[in-house]
Formats: C-alpha cells, sequence, structure tokens
C-alpha cells in the first residue's frame, strides 16, 4: 500500500472538503476568504492520483487570484517548514524574480520537488520556467494518468488539463495539469523513486513526446 506524501500546495482555500487529507493550511497575512473554487479544484486533481497524499495549504490568494512575490516566498518557507516533499504552483508570474528563483533553488536542493504550471502558448511564466521546478501544461492528447514529454521553452511535461475529464464546461487548463502531475510525481514518490529521478521516470513513461502540432 502506498504510504502517505506530504504535498504542499501554494493557492487558494480548500474548504472542509479536504479535512481528512489536511495536515496544515495557513492563510497569508492581508488574504481575505477565498470564494473561488479553485484551491479546491487543485487539491481533488492531486488526491485523484495519489489518494494517500497528506496536504498543507498556505493560502496566498483570494477571489482575485493575485498574490505578491513576498506572499509566495512567505509560503514556500512554512511549507518548507511543515516537512513538505513536493509543492504544487497552479499559477504563473510574467517576470522572474531573483528571490524567488533563489528560494526554488534551496527548496530543490534539500529535495523537495517543485512543480508549476505554463502556458501552453506564449511567453515562459515563473515559477515554472526556473530550472529547479518542472513546469507543466495541459496536454489534449493526453488522458487522466498519461503525460507528454514537451521539452519547449515553456514547459518541461503536459498532461490531462481538465478538472472532469470529458466535461470542458467545468473547467481546467495548465493550472489544472500542474495539479494532476503533482499527483502522479506524489504516487511515484510513494512508490519509493527518489526526488531527483523524477524528471528521468516521466520521460521514459511518456506517452506523446515534443508539443502538440498546434503549438510546435
Amino acid at each position: 500500500m502506498l504510504s502517505g506524501v506530504h504535498v504542499g500546495l501554494i493557492d487558494g482555500g480548500v474548504g472542509d472538503a479536504f479535512a481528512g487529507s489536511l495536515v496544515g493550511t495557513r492563510r497569508l497575512p492581508g488574504v481575505a476568504g477565498d470564494r473561488t473554487a479553485h484551491g479546491a479544484q487543485v487539491a481533488r486533481c492531486v488526491l485523484e492520483h495519489c489518494p494517500a497524499a497528506r496536504l498543507s495549504v498556505a493560502q496566498v490568494f483570494d477571489v482575485r487570484r493575485e498574490a505578491s512575490v513576498e506572499a509566495v516566498l512567505e509560503a514556500l518557507q512554512w511549507l518548507r517548514a511543515q516537512g513538505v516533499q513536493l509543492v504544487n504552483m497552479s499559477f504563473g508570474m510574467a517576470s522572474a524574480s531573483p528571490r524567488l528563483a533563489q528560494a526554488c533553488r534551496e527548496a530543490a536542493r534539500a529535495g523537495v520537488v517543485l512543480v508549476a504550471s505554463a502556458p501552453a502558448r506564449g511567453g515562459a511564466a515563473f515559477p515554472a520556467a526556473f530550472a529547479d521546478c518542472i513546469g507543466v501544461t495541459g496536454d489534449a492528447r493526453c488522458a487522466p494518468g498519461e503525460v507528454s514529454w514537451l521539452a519547449t521553452p515553456a514547459a518541461d511535461f503536459g498532461t490531462h488539463a481538465l478538472v472532469e475529464p470529458g466535461r470542458a464546461e467545468r473547467g481546467g487548463g495548465a493550472s489544472i495539469a500542474a495539479a494532476r502531475m503533482s499527483g502522479l510525481l506524489a504516487a511515484m514518490l510513494a512508490a519509493g523513486a527518489r526526488a531527483d529521478a523524477l524528471r528521468g521516470c516521466l520521460q521514459r513513461q511518456a506517452s506523446y513526446r515534443g508539443p502538440e502540432r498546434r503549438h510546435g
């Protein structure tokens, strides 16, 4: 049986639906109550692929879906103090922050796996474009559980991007793809994979290689 892997989420609030999986929550100072469903969607997708995962949630977003670099840095520091093994960051910033890059570098050197969402088109987004993060975008070719090895400037890998397969009206996108990838990686860690071997594992199991033609 898979043991529980400790996964950190930097996102919005997740509500009370995941009480059985939550081991810690923190709302960053100045963040109002979250009336959106994004944090809950992210948590649900992680647990879909790794039901035994234990979650710690650092809420940096409210209904505005905006957060400062300082809030993200504080969230990452708090999650590291909680002992998480993987951090999901289903958001992107247009500009690279040297302070965030350093924080990601330090976390990765400490053995924390960092997963961040990347746009399917357009320029690079951060932290996904940092070398210490696994950048993930949605790939329409992938069914739930499948991955693609993209190796593009914007994203390292792709996977299924819908909240509910076959129901595009329920939402989706790169942020959901990142959450699903975090669940897949958490399951690999729970099964005994080393953090530094995960990229190679994804490359070997990739169902598709190279970008979708419409984005190539």
